[in-house]
């Protein structure tokens, strides 16, 4: 059973890092929210990679001895995960301090204790050093230590999706990719809190390092590498956005709110966005303005690219369409066409882009 265990584990495992590794080659516009998320995938993997090999009996990969090793993936975990959460939003010094920086300090101070540790025991210095850490109770209080650590961070990033929600910039689809990442979170809390309270049993009942408690923790990790994995697969795009807050300084200047006003009209009551092949020049012209202009203002106010914002607008109104009552006369490449889309390939791309769905699989899912 415990080797049916292990290769589940051991496997879960080799996903993170193979995930690390694929996402490494995607295209992404935030790098350091990427950077961030693959130390946590790469440290909570390492951990079950650790675990794996231990309960398959391998305590060296070629001449490098695991017993002890001097990574600090376990304080690296909750860390990496705080500052991937915060790295969503740019610019990034409005999130991130010069002390928020603090927290790798546990990381580092047990990376250099266990390298001593790991030195004086394979050195052959002080064979011993490992077990009179273990006898002195450390490991005991590290546990607690570290996932009380894990857990305050954790909790400290659902705080700042929670307060930041309603100030992120951008259509009801950069809303949803915030709502998946606070989902994506709650999800992590559960299982750091999991793993407290086995420990909590563990301990309390005086089996600290049996292999069954070991066992099931491991799995609720793999259970949860997996499911990143496939997240990551299917919705990559959620995971290293650039979002943008709104403007908190009431002093915004009189041309700023002019153009606010114009565009809104042009949007909401000409609905220019349906003309097919609309360009950022053509609206400029119509706002009396640059395209520079407009262009700097739509991302400063939505936090996408024009060419992203035409789309969204399109694809709100493919949904409006959809759901009133005359829809069924006309066929959706005609709806899209009604929208400002120019062709069906473009209409689909943007589409799903939106929504995750195909326009068939929106309309079907209205439908029901």
């Amino acid at each position: 059973m415990h080797s049916i265990i292990a290769i589940l584990v051991f496997f879960g495992a080799i996903q993170g890092f193979a995930l690390c590794l694929h996402l490494y080659f995607k295209k992404k516009d935030n790098k350091r929210a990427y950077a961030f998320y693959a130390l946590f995938l790469f440290s909570l993997s390492f951990f079950n990679f650790l675990y794996a090999l231990q309960l398959l009996g391998i305590n060296k990969i070629g001449f490098i001895p695991l017993n002890a090793f001097p990574f600090p993936y376990k304080y690296l975990i909750g860390t990496a995960f705080y500052f991937y959460i915060k790295n969503q939003i740019q610019p990034t010094h409005s999130t991130i301090t010069r002390m928020d920086y603090l927290l790798f300090l546990p990381a580092i101070f047990y990376g250099l204790l266990r390298g001593y540790w790991y030195v004086m025991l394979h050195s052959g210095l002080d064979k011993d050093i490992f077990w009179r850490v273990y006898e002195s109770g450390f490991f005991i209080y590290n546990e607690y230590i570290y996932l009380s650590f894990n857990l305050v961070l954790t909790v400290a990033a659902i705080q700042f999706l929670k307060q930041n929600r309603s100030k992120v910039v951008g259509f009801r689809i950069a809303q949803k990719n915030w709502q998946w990442m606070l989902h994506f979170s709650y999800a992590f809390l559960i299982i750091i809190i999991a793993n407290l309270i086995l420990a909590i049993i563990v301990h309390a009942v005086g089996d600290n390092y049996s292999a069954i408690p070991y066992s099931i923790l491991l799995v609720l990790n793999s259970v949860y590498i997996y499911w990143i994995g496939f997240e990551s697969l299917t919705r990559s795009k959620f995971l290293f956005n650039t979002f943008t807050r709104k403007n908190q300084n009431s002093g915004i200047n009189t041309t700023t709110q002019k153009l606010t006003q114009q565009l809104e009209h042009c949007i909401h009551v000409d609905e220019v966005f349906t003309q097919k092949n609309l360009k950022i020049a053509d609206l400029a012209a119509l706002l009396n303005t640059s395209p520079k202009t407009l262009s700097q203002h739509i991302h400063e106010s939505f936090g996408v690219s024009f060419s992203a914002y035409i789309s969204q607008l399109r694809v709100e109104k493919v949904k409006m369409l959809l759901q009133s009552e005359e829809q069924e006369k006309y066929t959706l490449v005609a709806i899209a066409e009604k929208a400002g889309f120019s062709s069906k390939s473009s209409f689909n791309a943007a589409f799903k882009q939106v929504t995750s769905l195909t326009p068939t699989q929106y309309k079907a899912t209205e439908n029901k």
